[in-house]
């Protein structure tokens, strides 16, 4: 799921996260992509996609929302992307020095999030994109990574440019809590290994401004890097027992890169091996905030994953 969530990414499967997560039950329909977008730029004046002005300082960028600001570079066709979809992008992030952090191009395919799993300025910069469209966004430190940033690729109080192209994007349905979900009071279990379940679970560790984890099976192989994209199932819930997200509703694993998710899944995350699962107590501060994601995630909620890593 992140800010998987995936986004929410908030949340999983898409990842977003989350790749920031996506709510379970009658999760939205699940889309498929194909390719798109190269671009450089940054505020040395260099380009969008088309050859237009790829900088900070573009007269033609238009503010959607305070710290976001976006220009059209093609206009798609089709049913606009509405506020908290999961969408299938393809996209690059570049700081204003010009430097890549992040592309779906490089990798090879395109990359499908739901929207309150990500960074602010996705939530609201990509809202109304066509399929088809490419739109330019520039995002302010705090609609992207804050003073904290994103090591080591994204540098603390960064203003980061993005070129995302819509390939397909379907509403969200709202999860009803149901089979797997749990609450935070004792007796309550994680799905995987039936193991303590809340947020008052002893064998939680704090990494760091309230963000827990606990390792429920370790993995195998190399471990996750910070910035990487990683390709993981996961469930969320709130602590009340409610599920908002799940990649195992959908029935696939959500692809999604570090850098686009809320801070509790980019930085919770890291470490993990292929096929390992972990429990992440994500506070609201690195989740949603007190603004949360109506109607799945309330305003100041605390949030609880268990991500496993497909690879």
């Amino acid at each position: 799921m992140a800010e998987p969530g995936a986004p929410q990414p908030a949340g999983v499967d898409k990842a977003k996260i989350k790749q920031f997560l996506a709510p379970a039950g009658a999760l939205a329909a699940v889309i498929v992509l194909a390719c798109l977008v190269v671009f450089v730029s940054g505020g040395d004046g260099r380009n969008m996609s088309d050859g237009s002005n790829g900088s900070t300082d573009d007269p033609d960028l238009k503010e959607v929302a305070p710290g976001v600001r976006y220009r059209d570079v093609k206009v798609g066709t089709g049913t606009p992307c509405p506020e908290g979809a999961e969408v299938t992008i393809h996209y690059t992030g570049w700081l204003t020095d010009g430097k890549v952090f992040d592309s779906s191009k490089e990798r090879g395919q395109p990359t499908t999030f739901k929207l309150q799993n990500l960074i602010k300025g996705w939530q609201e910069g990509i809202p109304g994109m066509k399929p088809g469209g490419i739109r330019k966004i520039v995002i302010s430190p705090d609609k992207g990574y804050g003073s904290r940033g994103s090591p080591p690729k994204i540098p603390g109080g960064s203003t980061l440019i993005f070129e995302v192209e819509l390939i397909a994007s379907a509403p969200s349905t709202s999860t009803t809590a149901g089979s797997g979900a749990m609450a935070s009071g004792p007796g309550q279990s994680m799905p995987s290994d039936q193991s303590n379940g809340g947020t008052d679970d002893p064998g939680l560790k704090d990494i760091g401004d309230g963000l827990k984890i606990r390792d429920l099976k370790e993995g195998t192989g190399e471990p996750v890097k910070p910035g990487a994209s990683v390709l993981a199932h996961y469930t969320g819930w709130t602590v009340d027992g409610k599920v908002f997200d799940s990649s195992h509703k959908r029935g696939k694993p959500m692809q999604f890169s570090l850098n686009g998710v809320v801070q509790g899944w980019s930085r919770g995350i890291p470490g993990m091996k292929p096929g390992g699962i972990r429990k992440l107590v994500i506070p609201a501060a690195l989740g949603y905030g007190e603004q949360g994601y109506p109607p799945d995630i309330p305003g100041g909620a605390t949030l609880i994953f268990e991500v496993e890593i497909v690879q």
